[in-house]
């Protein structure tokens, strides 16, 4: 797989102009904030060094949130349309409004997904931050934060998870899950 030793300048694309840039082999980052999605260039330097024989890779983010039906924690790869259809009504079956199922081309992509399970209040996210590609595998680093005792947290349950796509992989996606207390004060 393919990483970007450069930064690349931050860029609203279209989703018509998303597929050929996709296709021209660049990766991107996608965040969904209310109904605008919006692409931006991932900017693949690894912060953490990686050994010689490791690749950063980048990925593309489908969809980061605090909410959903998915009550579990819980580290996933979906290689194929079935699962990825399964694991979206699930993730909205509580909702009458659900967002429209993202199109992936399993052919070449695959989806990781990380959720972090129901927690008793805001203040919670989990993050996948960075996906190294070794020789037999793909190490993914995923941050799970927890409120600490000086953040000020709302008393509803939430559901974080973090869901992306990177190039098809057949590979073994090892995960490597950090707890982290936010400092808040």
């Amino acid at each position: 797989m393919k990483h970007f030793a450069t930064t690349a300048a931050a860029q609203s694309l279209s989703l018509r102009s998303y597929s050929a840039k996709m296709a021209a082999g660049l990766k991107s980052v996608i965040t969904l904030s209310g109904p605008a999605l919006t692409i931006l260039f991932c900017t693949a330097l690894s912060l953490t060094p990686t050994p010689a024989e490791a690749d950063t890779i980048c990925f593309l983010r489908v969809l980061k949130a605090f909410q959903s039906s998915h009550a579990d924690p819980e580290y996933l790869v979906i290689n194929d349309n079935a699962q990825w259809q399964s694991l979206w009504q699930t993730l909205f079956s509580n909702r009458g409004d659900k967002p429209p199922l993202p199109e992936i081309d399993f052919t070449n992509r695959t989806i990781v997904a990380v959720f972090q399970g129901t927690q008793s209040s805001s203040g919670y996210e989990i993050l996948i931050e960075e996906i190294v590609e070794t020789e037999n595998s793909l190490e993914v680093a995923v941050k799970a934060f927890a409120p600490g005792r000086k953040c000020g947290v709302l008393g509803t349950l939430t559901r974080p998870f973090d869901i992306v796509e990177i190039e098809k992989t057949e590979k073994q996606v090892v995960f490597h899950v950090k707890q982290k207390v936010r400092n808040c004060g």
